[in-house]
């Protein structure tokens, strides 16, 4: 065969090898779709394989999001050992007692043994209760998991290979990881390659079948409001792949007020806020006081003890909501400022808002009056006098005010 003759050949030997790949590529990408055009029975819908309703789902991933300080990895202590002896802690409820794994790259075993120490005290239990379904894991150096390799992707260091050996051999329900930026080399502010990532932890937690929880930092300088998952650091794919996120802050000062509690408390303080909650409504947040106890050792350690504010505090998101609610008014006119059970009664607001207490609402009347709402006269739809909540500018608008004229 003529040297011509090779290279026709060679070309035609690659097309068809090419052609051959372009097959195979699309028949696999058609057998990934999966069509479902039949009836089903409501009854036979499995429930959702939540580990801790809320919180924990198995094949997903979960993110909390926290500034430096703020709580978030005495609050997955709190977690893990609740999680290994099946009991509440705060709103988490775990269905039994579970296999939990976490890996820690920021504390040693003795600073992890410290930690956990504390929160048994609090809740009284010992080590050997936990027995062997908290396996802490660690490193004496650096902790990533995942590396880039030559072809700009990512793959599974020795450690992470080691990980899962532990992973197969433990099966546990949950893994903790802390913090989500030391676990891989990717450019964190790279969406494409951040998705990457938390697709691969998505794959364990599938191929395990257990919850995954990453434990990630606030970008600095964030001043985002609790809940808000975008005071997240680096790609906004952490937060898009992530099936749970919550927020943990530390309480304001404003906060601290609202509570009757010392301007200067507020640092003892956190609140856990859902900011995105793809399988279950978003509840109310939940607040964790840092409280100190003293190992045998003479050393102190914090954990966070789940907080319930008093009943008649108003927080401020409640006073911004119940504002707005009364700015706008009620379907017949402004609210009645005569806390009773009609159905104009500015009881109502305060009771769709959460503050339910006599003496709260009570509270929260007066400082409306004290910041310049006023209990005035106005003409209803009839033609009959009666009394209305009004605001300093005057809202609810297109009501026909008897003092001060109309708000037309």
């Amino acid at each position: 065969m003529t040297e011509m003759g090779n290279i026709e050949e060679i070309v035609r030997n690659a097309t068809r090898a090419a052609s051959d790949k372009k097959i195979s590529i699309e028949a696999k990408s058609q057998s990934l779709i999966l069509i479902d055009d039949e009836a089903w029975d409501e009854d036979a819908i499995p429930a959702r394989p939540w580990v801790a309703e809320g919180f924990l789902l198995r094949g997903a991933v979960t993110v909390i999001v926290g500034a430096p300080a703020a709580g978030k990895s005495s609050l997955m202590v709190g977690w893990a050992a609740s999680l290994a002896l099946g009991m509440e802690y705060g709103k988490l409820r775990p269905v039994k007692a579970l296999s939990v794994m976490t890996y820690n790259v920021e504390d040693d075993r003795d600073e992890q043994r410290r930690r956990f120490t504390a929160f048994l005290r609090w809740s009284g239990h010992s080590p050997c209760q936990l027995g062997s379904k908290l396996t802490r894991l660690g490193t004496d150096g650096v902790g990533t998991l995942l590396a880039l390799n030559s072809e700009n992707g990512i793959q599974g260091t020795p450690a992470m290979q080691q990980l899962e050996r532990e992973l197969e051999a433990r099966k546990p329900d949950v893994l903790m990881l802390d913090p989500f930026v030391e676990l891989h080399e990717v450019e964190e502010n790279d969406n494409t390659s951040v998705r990457t990532v938390m697709a691969y932890f998505r794959s364990l937690a599938i191929k395990y079948n257990m919850a995954v929880v990453l434990l990630h930092h606030t970008r600095k300088g964030a001043a985002g409001s609790p809940g808000d998952p975008d005071v997240a650091r680096g790609a906004s794919a952490v937060i898009g792949a992530a099936r749970i996120v919550l927020t943990v802050s530390v309480m304001t000062e404003q906060e601290a007020q609202n509570f009757g509690l010392p301007a200067d408390h507020h640092r003892y303080f956190s609140r856990v806020d859902g900011a995105k909650i793809n399988a279950a409504p978003i509840g109310k947040e939940e607040w964790f006081e840092r409280q100190s106890y003293e190992l045998s050792n003479g050393d102190r350690v914090a954990m966070m003890r789940p907080w319930t504010p008093p009943q008649d505090s108003v927080s401020v998101e409640q006073k911004l909501a119940i504002t707005a609610d009364l700015e706008k008014g009620s379907s017949t006119g402004p609210w009645n400022p005569r806390i009773t059970s009609e159905d104009r009664s500015v009881k109502m607001v305060f009771d769709r808002h959460g503050v339910t207490g006599k003496l709260a609402q009570k509270k929260l009347l007066d400082e409306l009056k004290h910041q310049g709402w006023e209990i005035t006269e106005y003409r209803k739809s009839n033609r009959v006098p009666a009394k209305g909540l009004r605001s300093p500018d005057g809202a609810p608008v297109h009501v026909d005010w008897l003092e001060g004229g109309s708000n037309d």
